[in-house]
């Protein structure tokens, strides 16, 4: 593996507002790890760390990277035709880095130019994208009932231990989810090989759904609207969000659990805090950026 840092920098400009009007975000090569191989049918890949800036940024609390276009210079695309959208990844994390995996160039190529979009996630701009809910562990395994979120058409359950148990049994791989995983990857024309390999994914995945922890906070519902929440925080009797060393969701479909195990077992009259992606909150940004291979 060979890694290259801080060798080119891409710009973008795009009028957004009145506000951001000929502003820039700057899209900054911060490394590039290269590893292509030719060994047998191991395939390697090209991971490109990238930092953004510039006056939009103020304010934003988390950015993704959107690819559109990666090619090497021998015009080999180097995306796979199956890339979801990204999370939006936090700013204070690894420096502000975010990382792009891409297929691997071609043994010859020495450069990939990218094309796609910065989006940046600024909550300020939507006083609604902030949602408290108080008491919010008091009532497990009924729907959080906060006006915001049902406008949000948002529909999040905090579960019991019970209710985890429950939940994790129904998502269970078994004969007849097999089956569906199996009729819909024909129908997306996937390969009996790659079936294969998305089944055996499911279920090493259904391993990490374990006995509920003393301290775990879970929350289940639809992948779908977890998509449009950004963060979910407990917050302390000061108001400010505890220590929540571990976070993670596990997804089933369109079924996500997600759980948050905080320092110390959360109250049931504690206030949780809801940071929502809606409209006004993203700014998009287009960006180009050339990348020299080591």
């Amino acid at each position: 593996m060979r890694i290259l840092s801080r060798i080119a920098i891409g710009f973008a400009c795009v009028a957004i507002s009145p506000f951001l009007f000929a502003q820039k975000v700057a899209v900054e090569l911060d490394e590039v790890a290269d590893n292509r191989v030719s060994e047998g049918g191991f395939q390697g890949s090209l991971d490109v760390k990238v930092k953004v800036s510039g006056p939009p940024t103020e304010g934003a609390e988390a950015a993704r990277i959107i690819v559109k276009e990666a090619r090497d210079d021998k015009n080999n695309s180097l995306l796979s035709g199956n890339e979801s959208i990204p999370d939006f990844f936090p700013r204070e994390y690894n420096n502000g880095s975010i990382q792009v995996s891409l297929r691997q160039p071609a043994r010859s190529a020495s450069s990939v130019k990218l094309k796609g979009t910065v989006e940046l996630y600024v909550p300020g701009r939507d006083p609604a994208s902030i949602v408290k809910i108080e008491k919010g562990l008091s009532k497990l395994d009924t729907p959080f009932s906060a006006k915001a979120l049902k406008a949000a058409k948002i529909v999040i359950t905090p579960l019991s231990p019970a209710g985890y148990a429950a939940a994790s049994k129904a998502r269970k791989i078994d004969d007849k989810a097999i089956a569906e995983i199996r009729a819909e990857g024909k129908k997306k024309g996937a390969t009996d090989k790659e079936i294969d390999e998305v089944i055996e994914l499911a279920k090493a995945l259904e391993g990490l759904d374990s006995a509920s922890s003393p301290n775990a906070v879970y929350l289940s519902g639809k992948k779908s609207d977890f998509d449009r929440v950004y963060r979910i925080d407990i917050l302390g009797p000061d108001g400010q969000p505890v220590s929540i060393p571990s976070r993670g969701t596990s997804s089933r479909g369109d079924s996500t659990i997600m759980t948050l195990e905080p320092s110390s077992p959360a109250p049931p009259d504690s206030t949780l805090k809801l940071a929502l992606l809606t409209d006004k909150t993203k700014i998009s940004f287009p960006f180009e950026l050339t990348v020299s291979l080591p």
